[in-house]
């Protein structure tokens, strides 16, 4: 089973992540339940209301459960395994062109706790995708977080933008099968 945190702005069809999912619900085939479920308040979002919508989905799912996160929506997952929400139903990570968020101003509110993961942080199998012409985000945020999670497997992607609504999949694909 796949949940999917998607991006921030509006999901309807064919905008924000839902190009990707599409993709990723084909590729995975039947083999794979994908759930996409709509996070609140997209066009003005806080971590709060996207953490309880996550956990409240995480809940309702059965074991082994495998997160894919893209983008603002990787930013509320890997706040969620920050604090310690997530349980040993998640199998695994996926993350894809995931904002480094700093401390100033608004950023907080996305920004990971100072000082985690520390020597004791236990991460679940955690993959890290950033395609080299995203246009939203830095690609030089894979870098940081490569440096801040280096047990993460970190995937650089050519062609696919921020949205990976093109190019080639197989990689991220692979790492969903691979949990």
């Amino acid at each position: 089973m796949v949940l999917f945190a998607h991006s921030s702005g509006p999901q309807g069809p064919g905008e924000g992540s839902d190009p990707l999912v599409r993709r990723l619900r084909e590729e995975l085939g039947d083999a794979y339940e994908v759930r996409f479920p709509k996070m609140p308040g997209v066009d003005e979002p806080h971590y709060g209301p996207w953490r309880d919508r996550l956990l409240a989905e995480l809940a309702e799912m059965s074991d082994p459960v495998i997160v894919v996160g893209h983008s603002l929506g990787a930013s509320v997952v890997l706040q969620c395994v920050a604090q310690g929400l997530f349980n040993d139903s998640v199998s695994g990570l996926v993350l894809a062109a995931t904002p480094y968020w700093g401390t100033s101003d608004w950023e907080r509110e996305w920004a990971l706790p100072e000082g985690w993961p520390t020597e004791e942080t236990r991460l679940p199998p955690t993959f890290l995708f950033h395609s080299r012409d995203d246009e939203e985000v830095p690609f030089a945020h894979l870098d940081l977080y490569a440096k801040r999670l280096p047990d993460a497997e970190v995937r650089a992607l050519d062609g696919n933008g921020h949205l990976l609504d093109r190019g080639d999949l197989s990689e991220l694909v692979g790492a969903i099968r691979s949990l």
